[in-house]
């Protein structure tokens, strides 16, 4: 199955991600090394911010991975059930009580229609065509698991989707199943108790912050919640500072690195600081989230 052949990938790449660091840290405290008290001090930031960095990457594809499972699990069931019915209803309803972060699930059929609806604005879903969404037409044409980008629902949140296949007993494609997750919820759980603040005020701000891009540049998640669906290469907020711009450029060629950039404290702070950043990427199935640690440099 390709979830097994993915998550043995995955696993390859985190643990060379973990060596690296591993490997810093031993860079930056070799034996007979002299350090005067600054160069100490630089050694443990950097040192803070890579090992913040890796626990929110750990916990990030952790829950993508469970997301993951949790959908390939209810495609086996479905397999069984069919598509429609009591009983697939009920395993769209388990597949919602198991994992919190998933907001609605959908069986579709193989023409793209909603079969069977549950969750969060999916009260009239039913019946609809959804052909149209890049994912789903994407899912349709492959037949196997497709992870979207993020994009703006009807109901007014932003949402994710994850599609897996559903084949008969015989092996014939009968359609699929789809939830949504909503990546901010996501990422406030994993995000917010690593920089200490506050979800709803965003306050207590520690020195540093986090922020998630897309591979096109969309701005999925970020400290400062005004900023969140702007994208880097196209919003006028940005266009002042080239530094961020190049740096961008570089987060979307590289899974991982560092790097430094010139910019605002946050929208509503026009003081314009030097911020030193590292990033790393989680992900599924090909679809990739370039997560970026950052810290202002006094």
């Amino acid at each position: 199955m390709n979830l097994k052949r993915y998550r043995q990938k995955s696993r390859l790449y985190y643990i060379s991600t973990a060596i690296l660091i591993a490997l810093y840290f031993c860079a930056v405290a070799s034996p007979g090394q002299e350090f005067d008290n600054s160069n100490l001090s630089v050694a443990q930031s950097e040192a803070d911010m890579l090992f913040m960095l890796l626990q929110i990457q750990a916990d990030v594809q952790g829950k993508l991975n469970d997301f993951d499972a949790d959908l390939a699990n209810a495609a086996q069931n479905l397999s069984v059930t069919g598509l429609d019915g009591s009983d697939a209803r009920e395993i769209l309803r388990k597949l919602l009580e198991t994992n919190s972060n998933l907001v609605s699930s959908i069986t579709l059929s193989k023409d793209g229609k909603i079969i069977t609806a549950e969750g969060k604005g999916n009260e009239s879903a039913e019946g609809a065509d959804i052909t149209s969404q890049e994912h789903i037409a994407r899912f349709l044409q492959t037949k196997t698991p497709v992870f979207s980008k993020q994009f703006l629902l009807v109901e007014g949140y932003n949402g994710t989707s994850l599609a897996y296949p559903v084949f008969s007993p015989q092996g014939e494609f009968v359609g699929g199943v789809s939830a949504i997750i909503e990546p901010d919820k996501l990422l406030n759980a994993v995000v917010a108790p690593q920089l200490r603040f506050d979800v709803s005020t965003r306050s207590n701000i520690t020195d540093y912050s986090f922020w998630l891009m897309h591979l096109d540049g969309l701005i999925a998640y970020d400290r400062d919640a005004s900023q969140i669906g702007k994208n880097l290469f196209e919003d006028p907020l940005y266009a002042p500072y080239p530094s961020l711009l190049e740096l961008g450029e570089k987060i979307i060629a590289a899974r991982s690195g560092h790097g430094y950039y010139d910019f605002q404290v946050t929208e509503g702070d026009n003081r314009v600081v030097t911020k030193e950043s590292y990033w790393t990427t989680a992900g599924l199935h090909g679809r990739e989230w370039r997560l970026v640690v950052t810290k202002m440099i006094p």
